[in-house]
């Protein structure tokens, strides 16, 4: 069963943030939970058939880039006492990653808007893994509604993947996080879901002029983490930077990159 609409809570306390002009708003993080847990089971991309196995898709796939954008409700605590709905939708297909939007409503207002890019990779060469004419058609089956198309997106940019030098040389990190056992997803690396609420973190702590960083978070995943590595997180020029550092290595590998 393709489920492209989905029923979800809001809950009142942990994913919904008290602004300082007196609006409340979901959480970039839990907006970006939501429509991970939507494409997941929504059945877009397939599930393996075997059962007996952990794995929940033949392939590996990897969100490399994603934005949000979350819009200030009036009385949203009281209004979450009701589901709100998670509306999901091919945006674009590329040889082998696809774009995914996800609007997420409640009694017709809009809480917040995400955009994805999953790259599918081969297990057996590590490398990507392009679609087959009718993969790619089944996709484009599930294209952006219509009733979508007054919807503002966020926009996807991409960053510079070197780390200023300023940061190399001389900056200590503002954050550090240790990768524990509930940050893993299913594809046996830290889900970038919990990176996102790192760096939500790390630009809460930054950012002097806008703490609550309402305004959402666009990101980009350069490098897989493991279970046991130790995040350096770093607030440069308006932009958040993540390295790992594993146990086995001493050079730090950057992961993610955010504004």
């Amino acid at each position: 069963m393709i489920r492209t609409t989905l029923h979800t809570t809001i809950r009142m306390t942990g994913d919904i943030l008290q602004r300082h002009d007196g609006k409340q708003q979901i959480l970039p993080s839990i907006a970006l939970r939501i429509a991970d847990h939507h494409l997941h089971a929504s059945g877009i991309i397939p599930h393996k058939n075997d059962s007996n196995n952990d794995r929940l898709y033949k392939d590996d796939w990897f969100c490399v880039s994603q934005g949000v954008d979350c819009y200030p409700i009036d009385r949203l605590v009281q209004k979450s006492m009701d589901n709100a709905l998670s509306s999901l939708f091919v945006m674009k297909v590329g040889s082998s990653s696809i774009q995914f939007g996800n609007a997420l409503t409640m009694k017709d207002e809009l809480l917040a808007s995400t955009i994805r890019v999953f790259c599918r990779k081969d297990t057996s060469t590590d490398m990507l893994d392009p679609f087959s004419k009718e993969e790619r058609d089944r996709f484009l089956k599930f294209q952006q509604p219509t009733a979508s198309n007054d919807i503002v997106m966020p926009q996807l940019e991409r960053f510079d993947t070197s780390l200023p030098s300023d940061i190399t040389n001389t900056t200590k990190p503002i954050l550090s996080v240790k990768v524990g056992p509930s940050h893993i997803n299913f594809g046996n690396h830290a889900d970038h879901a919990f990176l996102v609420e790192v760096a939500y973190h790390v630009k809460s702590l930054g950012n002097e002029k806008d703490k609550e960083c309402s305004k959402g978070l666009t990101i980009n995943y350069i490098n897989e983490t493991h279970l046991g590595d130790t995040l350096d997180c770093y607030y440069y020029d308006d932009t958040v930077y993540v390295t790992r550092t594993s146990n086995n290595e001493e050079d730090s590998m950057l992961v993610l990159i955010a504004k």
